[in-house]
């Protein structure tokens, strides 16, 4: 597992690094530390570049990166520090907080409450918001009193004082003719400069476009060979058939797969653990036996689809669906409504942080800069269903993996987590005991939390349904349908349960907290 961790002594004004395992550089004052990829053009981790860059333009060098990353540079002549992070705030979180002796940082939430001995207690405020979307949108965490790197910011800590102020990241110009025409292009460039110099590429693949262009443009364009990763689930949804198929139309490309199953629930204490609160989602068990997966391969890095979808809806860009202000009460952030959000604070998140947990490095060429650029002028054709994209898979893919999409895939159901109907039933009986979840049961099914802002037309139509899927929940029906839905709120619950006893009780990295089971915190 890479950290990027550090302490800024408030008396000294001198910054002490505690990373492990990332990237550094220093020259003549300087020392630049970097999670993930810088990219400089196509060199990734140029440390000479990077302090040549930022030499010329300072705090504005977000503007000339690319790639999924932390950068943190520490000036030891002026006493300076400043973080900046990617356009979509880096494959993790940043955490940060402010204790008597200094200032604390860190990319584990665990190593910043060992390092800071903050008292730890659940941050009431945002409880509400968690439940709702399964992320904290903005600066706030689980934890009262620790923060996170938030959208379109940097941060800096000069003279003793910490402060955040607006970053930049400049679109590249293309008019829509120009963009169509380089589309594919910059698209197989992305993709072709994360596999970089290696023999043998890994990547996750699903039954959808975006994993399986990824795994054309590897093994047709690149020519490498590479071994792609599965996961299905035994009861309910499941993708692997599709997969499976598919695999048969592709050249030097190997499949390892695996199954979520009634085992998989019971390692939600250690998927919580690696999470450290930062993301919740039902996809998240899948996720977790996809890395284990990977892992036990002895591969130690991924090429991902991830967020794909929301770089091409017209939405991403839309300066008040990145930050839509505050308005007194929690919001649901939907996915093709809110896209940058969605991307930024759940799906890249639950990929980076499980990956890097495991000692997974990742990349995302649905994330270069150039191809963001290029998908920006033509969300007026993409809208909300990426139709550009699927014409240019359609045009390039073999025509059999064209046909399986239509085809049903996407995240396993919950109801795969459990082997019986009488599992499920003993489950939401163990949850409802819990005195977390009654102290919150008014979040978790009140309706008013799933009211949006001056919703019109099909927004509140959503709501609607949505308002009458709680009302049967309530009515405790026992269609497969509402059984998974509040399976999903339920497993949320368990989530925030699981946090408390392993971060607010325990604290987050001692050792108890890792032989910890299901049976164990949830009664």
């Amino acid at each position: 597992m890479k950290i990027l961790s550090g302490y800024y002594d408030l008396k000294t004004n001198e910054y002490t690094d505690l990373s492990r395992c990332i990237y550094s550089f220093s020259a003549d004052s300087r020392e630049l530390f970097v999670f993930g990829s810088v990219y400089t053009g196509t060199e990734r981790n140029d440390g000479k570049k990077i302090l040549s860059l930022y030499s010329e333009y300072g705090r504005e060098i977000t503007g000339y990166l690319s790639g999924s990353y932390i950068l943190l540079i520490y000036d030891s002549a002026k006493k300076n520090v400043r973080v900046f992070y990617d356009r979509a705030t880096s494959p993790v979180a940043f955490y940060y907080t402010v204790a008597d002796d200094g200032i604390y940082m860190s990319t584990s939430l665990g190593d910043l409450l060992d390092r800071s001995a903050i008292e730890r207690s659940l941050n009431d405020d945002v409880i509400e918001e968690f439940l709702l979307n399964g992320f904290i949108y903005g600066s706030e965490t689980l934890i009262k009193n620790v923060k996170k790197a938030q959208a379109y910011r940097f941060l800096e800590i000069s003279n003793g004082r910490l402060s955040e102020h607006k970053a930049e990241y400049p679109l590249k110009s293309f008019s829509p003719g120009e963009a169509l025409e380089s589309y594919a292009r910059l698209l197989d460039s992305a993709i072709i400069k994360t596999a970089g110099a290696d023999k043998e590429v890994n990547l996750p693949l699903s039954s959808g476009y975006d994993s399986n262009y990824i795994a054309y443009v590897i093994t047709e364009k690149a020519g490498c060979k590479a071994k792609a990763f599965s996961v299905g689930g035994k009861r309910g949804k499941n993708e692997l058939p599709v997969v499976e198929e598919n695999i048969k139309y592709y050249r030097n490309l190997e499949l390892k797969s695996a199954v979520t199953d009634g085992d998989s629930l019971k390692n939600l204490p250690d998927i919580v653990l690696r999470l450290e609160g930062n993301v919740y989602e039902s996809g998240i068990f899948l996720q977790y036996e996809l890395m284990k997966l990977v892992k036990n391969s002895g591969a130690d890095k991924l090429i991902c689809g991830e967020c794909a979808d929301q770089v091409m809806n017209l939405y991403y860009h839309t300066a008040d669906r990145i930050d839509p202000g505050s308005i007194g009460k929690p919001v649901y952030y939907e996915f093709s409504e809110y896209p940058y959000i969605f991307s930024s604070y759940l799906i890249l998140k639950k990929s980076g942080i499980l990956a890097n947990s495991f000692g997974i490095d990742t990349e995302y060429p649905y994330l270069d800069e150039d191809f963001i650029s290029v998908c920006a002028p033509l969300g007026f054709i993409s809208r909300k269903d990426k139709r550009v994209h699927v014409a240019n898979c359609c045009k390039c893919l073999p025509p059999e993996i064209v046909r399986n999409m239509s085809k049903k895939g996407g995240s396993t159901d919950c109801r795969s987590l459990f082997d019986s109907d009488d599992e499920i039933k003993r489950f939401f009986k163990r949850i409802e005991k819990n005195p977390l979840f009654r102290k919150y049961s008014d979040y978790i099914f009140n309706n008013d939390v799933f009211k949006k802002e001056k919703q019109t037309g099909i927004t509140l139509l959503k709501t609607k349904v949505r308002n009458l899927i709680l009302a049967a929940l309530r009515m405790k029906k026992d269609d497969p349908y509402f059984i998974e839905v509040k399976l999903r709120l339920y497993l949320c619950a368990a989530y925030l349960i699981i946090f408390n006893e392993l971060f607010v009780i325990r604290g987050g990295s001692d050792e108890e907290c890792k032989n910890l089971t299901f049976d164990d915190i949830v009664k």
